[in-house]
């Protein structure tokens, strides 16, 4: 089991994210701290899962509640408490029910609940809303949307941040002999591609079921890097016989050990997967000017200009003047430099000197 109890006294802290009361029911005793099981090192569970019991008149529930860093985490450890046959609680969106016990995750806390079924539902969303203010509301990893709805078993469905997830999802799901790809996958922050993986079951028809295993890099390079790693691996070895592996941009999916080729195609082809491509386009900021601003920038330039121009011929015609008058034939219309052409149309006598 995930949630394995140690004798060691509850932290304050632990007393305090569970509270006192919920609805009708008041908190009795709390046990020991939980121990931490491998997987939950993993998920970065340092704390262990607390455990109180509440009570109201002569009914008696045990709660367990273990905090992680982030959802992300919070999430491996909830999936792999999952398992075929769990119907979907009201209680939250990431609960499920197993006879009297409620398995749910709310943020980066895991919650279970034994002897769920003598408690209300109000009386345990109550205790769901009492410990949202200590939960971690960030969104949880997106690969979980890739897996095809069609045909999925509820309750197969497995994150991995790490090999030991992996492993347990794979020998959970019935493909133990891919256990031994976990550290060819190169999964979890401690990694050199510091990968996530999503794993679940799906009916093929025949009575059987199909495994499905997407993982996650961070680039299409690492993708690529690790597609070309895994291909030989798959090949070689004849427990892995039928089992190809296909890169979709960052994404590598497996059908392990298909049932028939066609299977495995059209399972990949459900994957709900698509490459997103950011194209950074020049738009209007609240930096750039507006419209008006700039036309009448243009026009404040354009009359501008026209003014200097202006300017400047009023000022050589005034100065040219000015040296005809003082330096007549010495400084411009010198006759020794140039020489008109006149037609001679009219009764004025022709002078090649005569510039007007």
């Amino acid at each position: 089991l995930i949630l394995l109890a140690i004798s060691r006294s509850l932290p304050a802290d632990a007393q305090q994210l569970l509270p006192a009361q919920f609805g009708d029911w008041a908190k009795s005793v709390c046990l020991d701290k939980a121990e931490i099981a491998a997987l939950s090192e993993e998920a970065g569970g340092k704390e262990g899962a607390f455990s109180c019991s509440y009570v109201s008149g002569a009914n008696k529930i045990q709660v367990w509640v273990q905090k992680f860093h982030d959802p992300t985490s919070a999430y491996e450890v909830y999936t792999a408490g999952l398992h075929p046959g769990m119907m979907a609680s009201l209680v939250g969106n990431n609960a499920a029910v197993s006879e009297n016990r409620l398995w749910m995750l709310s943020g980066n806390l895991v919650l279970r609940v034994e002897s769920q079924n003598v408690a209300s539902e109000a009386d345990l969303r109550a205790l769901v809303k009492s410990l949202d203010g200590h939960a971690d509301k960030t969104p949880l990893p997106g690969i979980r949307s890739f897996l095809p709805s069609n045909s999925l078993i509820q309750g197969t469905q497995r994150y991995s941040l790490g090999p030991e997830g992996y492993e347990a999802a794979v020998k959970a799901l019935g493909r133990t002999e891919y256990a031994a790809l976990a550290p060819e996958l190169s999964l979890g922050p401690k990694s050199a591609a510091e990968a996530e993986a999503m794993l679940a079951a799906y009916a093929n028809g025949k009575g059987g079921q199909e495994v499905l295993l997407l993982v996650l890099y961070p680039t299409p390079q690492l993708a690529e890097q690790q597609l070309r790693h895994l291909q030989p691996i798959l090949a070689a070895k004849p427990e892995y016989a039928g089992t190809t592996v296909e890169r979709n941009a960052s994404m590598l999916s497996l059908v392990l050990s298909p049932s028939t080729p066609e299977l495995a195609m059209r399972l990949r082809h459900n994957i709900s997967y698509e490459t997103a491509i950011t194209w950074n386009e020049p738009s209007t900021t609240l930096t750039d000017p507006s419209w008006f601003l700039v036309l009448k920038t243009v026009f404040y330039a354009a009359a501008g200009i026209c003014v200097m121009a202006a300017l400047g011929g009023l000022i050589y015609g005034v100065f040219r003047l000015l040296m005809k008058r003082l330096f007549p034939g010495k400084v411009f219309d010198r006759s020794s430099n140039v020489e008109l052409l006149q037609l001679g149309l009219n009764s004025k006598e022709i002078n090649p000197d005569d510039f007007y």
